[in-house]
């Protein structure tokens, strides 16, 4: 479906954009909208939903809930938290009314269009798969609760992690197309929420417009700059420790993957959130101008030497959780690469010609 069909009546009374709602991109009888005859709705949207059945609202003829002296309602505080928190994508029906109520209604569908259309097709994107109606592109991200405190975020080929302590929370990176990334971990946590970036690759800081300042390593910084995303960078160095409030984690530099790459150890739960540069069954990127692969296996040793302090590893991509073993397994493989004991298949990755060394556990995509 495209952009076009955001318009003035796909917006119900509470505020959602039915529009960005699954049954109403299916290629077969989509669903109409609250607005729309029953024909093709969902039973629940036609029948079972309390806005909808709301005799106030019909009597007094409200076109927004807004509009009612009993708002918000209990029915209108569930939509909010479902829709604020339980699907890939986050939309808030109660800001949609303020916006409209500030801006207008015109101005609200314009921003929406913009909001949630694909740049790649021009379709529509889903709010509840995250999924472009018309290229099938993932902009959702799906939060998997580890503990009473901790998020890991899945977004497609890439994760990235909710940190939850007393004071705040910090999210480790926040993905590559995830659209409301701030506001999903607010959400969760109900804390103020900061943002560390592991490394400046595009698939790490997908949504850091949304934060005035992060944590990066400086050695990064020239990278991120590269990307057009604005921002300030608060510096983490080696050693450097954070406290979220009765948690805190410890910054280890791992240049090789990018110069500016570090992992995050959160002390008290023996956990290494590492990035990039370690992962098994995936392929870790070392072709490109800021890539080093001596100063990886260099990173790796000083990691060997610290396995003591964590017992899992969490990696953005691939397999989750891995063991500190991986590491001198993925050392051992970076210094065959290195010395050509080993051989590389050539290949081409998006117009460029590339290398790829398989360990049989993982591979890195070398430039030579």
């Amino acid at each position: 479906m495209e952009a076009n069909r955001i318009t003035a009546d796909m917006i119900a009374p509470c505020g959602l954009d039915c529009s960005l709602c699954k049954r109403a991109l299916a290629e077969k009888d989509p669903c109409p909208g609250c607005h729309g005859p029953d024909e093709n709705k969902p039973e629940f949207c036609s029948r079972k939903c309390g806005i909808i059945v709301c005799q106030k609202r019909k009597e007094n003829g409200y076109t927004y809930c807004d509009e009612c002296p009993d708002y918000p309602c209990a029915d209108v505080l569930e939509k909010e938290t479902r829709y604020t928190s339980q699907y890939p994508l986050y939309e808030s029906p109660r800001k949609n009314l303020r916006d409209i109520r500030e801006s207008g209604i015109d101005a609200f569908l314009e921003n929406e269009r913009k909001e949630w259309t694909c740049p790649e097709c021009g379709h529509i994107v889903s709010v509840h798969t995250g999924l472009c109606s018309g290229c099938g592109r993932q902009y959702g991200a799906v939060p998997v609760r580890v503990d009473e405190d901790t998020w890991r975020i899945e977004n497609r080929m890439v994760r990235f992690f909710l940190l939850k302590g007393t004071e705040k929370a910090l999210l480790i990176d926040n993905g590559m197309t995830v659209r409301h990334a701030k506001q999903m971990a607010e959400t969760l946590t109900g804390l103020p929420v900061e943002l560390l970036n592991t490394h400046a690759d595009m698939d790490h800081i997908g949504c850091n417009e949304q934060f005035d300042s992060f944590y990066m390593h400086p050695a990064d910084e020239e990278q991120y700059r590269k990307s057009g995303k604005p921002g300030r960078v608060i510096p983490v160095l080696d050693g450097d420790e954070i406290d979220l409030g009765n948690r805190k984690l410890r910054i280890i530099h791992l240049p090789g993957h990018t110069p500016g790459s570090i992992a995050v150890l959160d002390i008290s739960r023996r956990v290494l959130i590492s990035g990039d540069p370690i992962q098994e069954h995936g392929h870790i990127f070392m072709f490109g101008e800021h890539r080093n692969m001596k100063d990886y296996i260099a990173s790796l040793k000083k990691l060997e030497g610290m396995t003591a302090d964590f017992d899992e590893i969490w990696p953005s991509h691939s397999d989750l959780p891995i063991f500190p073993d991986c590491i001198r397994r993925l050392r051992e493989g970076a210094e065959k690469v290195l010395n050509r004991e080993i051989p590389g298949k050539e290949t081409d990755f998006r117009g460029q010609t590339i290398f790829v060394y398989d360990l049989g556990f993982t591979a890195f995509l070398c430039s030579e």
